[in-house]
């Protein structure tokens, strides 16, 4: 199976090849593949997201000390000049995949908190609503609670 370097996620992906579907599109419309091609098409064009992404790890690779001021400015000036997947691969050859990013450590952060806050929230609810039922219930058996 084919593999492709995913410049947001760092990663190799596997690369499966198009459905054989009669009459699909042919490549460079809109990223549709024709039949046998894979699915990421290293020919077709990236965008600005993917030379973002590309410039970011190899600003994160000189803070790192793997590259040199020389050749983080030559390997940015390719990543700008890049128009494929096949570009940007080559500027990253012979360097480590990233670790995740601060960034999405504090946001997998966040969201924990927002799930603990939740489940704090429902406890709450559950222990309000127990009350509530046990008031109601020696109401009705005629226990007196006021006195």
């Amino acid at each position: 199976m084919a593999m492709r370097y995913d410049v947001r996620t760092g990663m190799m992906q596997p690369d499966e090849p198009a459905p054989n579907v009669p009459g699909w599109p042919i490549p460079g419309s809109y990223g549709q593949l024709a039949p046998g091609q894979h699915r990421y098409c290293y020919d077709l064009r990236i965008g600005d997201a993917e030379r973002d992404a590309a410039m970011e790890q190899l600003r994160e690779h000189f803070a790192a000390g793997r590259l040199t001021l020389d050749e983080l400015t030559e390997r940015i000036d390719g990543a700008l000049a890049a128009k494929t997947q096949t570009q940007i691969d080559a500027l990253m050859m012979d360097l480590p995949r990233p670790r995740r990013s601060p960034a999405h450590l504090a946001h997998s952060a966040e969201d924990t908190s927002d799930t603990a806050r939740y489940v704090v929230a429902m406890l709450v609810l559950f222990a309000l609503a127990a009350l509530v039922l046990l008031a109601v219930v020696m109401q009705l058996r005629g226990y007196n609670t006021g006195g």
